[in-house]
């Protein structure tokens, strides 16, 4: 039997992922979002978007993934399926019980989400809706 040794896989990682990491210091809330339509659409997030807290307290969206940034516009044409996003916060304050993700725009169709407890990882996958 022959020595074989196998070199550890690159990995390619996101340039807007990397910068982030890179930059962002203080810790974060990282949400991955699914959201469901039974037709093609086109979906976006405002900066208007953000966690509420139990407390009442708004943590910030800093940055979206796989998701447009009004005014702009994301198109998903399969229908029947979910739809994937990332959206990445200020962190969750150590009090936080549970919170809530909520889109404030001046137009129908903003997302949420239901109420999410917090966990200590501080990542979390959560299914939006529209109102």
């Amino acid at each position: 039997m022959s020595n074989v040794s196998i070199a550890k896989p690159q990995v390619e990682i996101d340039e807007d992922l990397k910068e982030l990491l890179t930059q962002q210091t203080e810790e974060c809330t990282i949400v991955h979002c699914r959201y469901y339509t039974d037709q093609p659409t086109g979906i976006r997030i405002w900066p208007s978007t953000f966690l509420i807290q139990d407390n009442g307290r708004r943590c910030k969206l800093i940055k979206n993934f796989n998701i447009s940034l009004v005014p702009d516009w994301t198109y998903h044409f399969i229908p029947n399926e979910f739809i994937r996003f990332t959206l990445v916060f200020e962190a969750l304050g150590k009090e936080c019980m549970f919170f809530q993700l909520l889109e404030e725009i001046p137009q129908p169709f903003g997302f949420y989400s239901n109420k999410v407890q917090k966990n200590n990882s501080g990542v979390y996958t959560v299914e939006v809706f529209c109102a």
